[in-house]
């Protein structure tokens, strides 16, 4: 009977601890101007500097989503997750680093503005580098044109 205390005690401290807030130093660039037809590249640098982050999720906060405005043809060892508005970039681990070299065609004229945030893509879903006024993202924008 103890025992059982015990661990419905220790168990209940977990539950109700913090966990410690997903931490990570990104550098990311993108091409900012094209042709329709021509190469882009977006590369991503992310460095965990806090605990795991499970299925890294690069994910676009706007309407504009790179990989619907270039016909992608390299993802870098991720993979698409629409329903996120992101890659999904697999488990990075505490102190690991990653680049991810995304390759594509321009394929669609216009301008388009991107904001790209770091959010883990399992329950919770709690964002990498969340403050109490938002998640940190990377904002740039590409002019495509015709020809």
């Amino acid at each position: 009977m103890k025992l059982g205390v015990l661990v419905a005690m220790l168990l209940a401290s977990g539950l109700c601890s913090n966990p410690l807030p997903m931490t990570a130093a990104v550098d990311a660039s993108g091409s900012q101007s094209a042709r329709v037809g021509d190469n882009v590249q977006l590369v991503v640098k992310v460095t965990n500097t806090g605990p795991l982050i499970p299925h890294l999720g690069l994910v676009f906060r706007t309407p504009d989503r790179w990989y619907e405005r270039h016909k992608v043809s390299d993802l870098s060892g991720c993979v698409i997750a629409r329903d996120e508005s992101a890659f999904d970039c697999g488990d990075l681990g505490k102190d690991e680093s990653k680049t991810f070299s995304f390759l594509g065609v321009a394929d669609a004229a216009g301008s388009f503005h991107y904001e790209l945030a770091l959010r883990e893509l399992v329950q919770p879903f709690d964002y990498v580098n969340d403050h109490s006024d938002g998640a940190d993202v990377t904002a740039w924008d590409e002019t495509v044109s015709a020809t």
